[in-house]
């Protein structure tokens, strides 16, 4: 799922892609969201502080993180 949302008056697109989690462990699956200023260009992805992709529990989720974070990042 792709979203495009502005962050101070730029464009950034978030792309949101399911994560297939351990089948015995609820949640059973998360999301991944990556970020990119480019329309159909690959995005970075947000990692956790141990490297690995971030995960979440929703899309949702994802979206509020990359709205919070990004200002930052993009500064």
């Amino acid at each position: 799922m792709v979203e495009k949302i502005a962050v101070d008056g730029k464009d950034v697109w978030l792309d949101i892609e399911p994560l297939e989690g351990d089948l015995n462990v609820i949640p059973t699956e998360y999301f991944i969201v990556s970020y990119t200023t480019k329309e159909h260009e690959p995005g970075k992805i947000f990692n956790g502080e141990d490297g690995a992709p971030k995960r979440f529990t929703s899309p949702v989720e994802a979206v509020e993180y990359a709205v919070e974070k990004l200002p930052v990042i993009l500064g």
